[in-house]
């Protein structure tokens, strides 16, 4: 576990010297204390849902290759492009962005995906609605005893980021996310952000 959170630090510090554009919660708090808690292994596969900038993206296909995927998906596609010439960059070629609505059909296979991420998108939607197609596309999508990682600004008022009406606190997602059988394996602390991390529940329908 030592070398394996050495290995991380050393790649985000890479990747934090040559990314300076887009928004993104990458650089708002620890990322190494993500990826170790993420615990991705080689070969696995990782599926960024609504990835903007796609930070965290290209740092889990530097982590997963040469064997893993990752899955880059967002709406704008100017995002997407920035995305490939990054990878194209760092010469990885695991990285496959999808143009797509994440709160639509997800167009990946059943039971492909090892890890799911959505880094700080929930405040964005409106929870009630989106989570009735977004959520069991997750489900759907995560192998067994694979896992969906939730980021998300604390509920909390502060002089940045969005208004507290749009904050989603870790007791509000974790209600929510149990009705489509997820359950919450984890609480990390990320100083002004947060990270649950879910399960889906064996058997659920």
């Amino acid at each position: 576990m030592k070398k394996y959170k050495q290995e991380n630090q050393a790649a985000i510090h890479e990747h934090r010297r040559h990314r300076k554009r887009g928004p993104s919660s990458f650089n708002m708090h620890d990322s190494s204390l993500v990826f170790e808690k993420l615990n991705i292994k080689k070969a696995d596969v990782f599926v960024d849902l609504g990835c903007g900038s796609g930070d965290y993206s290209l740092l889990a296909a530097q982590l997963v290759s040469p064997l893993g995927k990752v899955y880059a998906m967002d709406i704008w596609s100017e995002m997407l492009t920035e995305i490939e010439n990054e990878a194209s960059r760092l010469e990885l070629d695991n990285v496959i962005t999808i143009e797509n609505d994440i709160c639509q059909a997800i167009p990946l296979d059943d039971n492909c995906a090892d890890h799911c991420l959505l880094a700080t998108v929930m405040h964005a939607q409106k929870l009630t609605a989106k989570c009735k197609r977004l959520f069991p596309e997750i489900s759907r999508i995560l192998k067994p005893g694979a896992q969906l990682a939730v980021i998300e600004c604390k509920k909390e008022e502060m002089p940045f980021g969005p208004p507290l009406s749009m904050r989603i606190s870790p007791e509000e997602l974790e209600v929510r996310l149990s009705q489509y059988g997820l359950k919450k394996t984890a609480y990390v602390d990320l100083g002004c952000n947060y990270m649950l991390l879910f399960e889906l529940i064996a058997g659920f329908d």
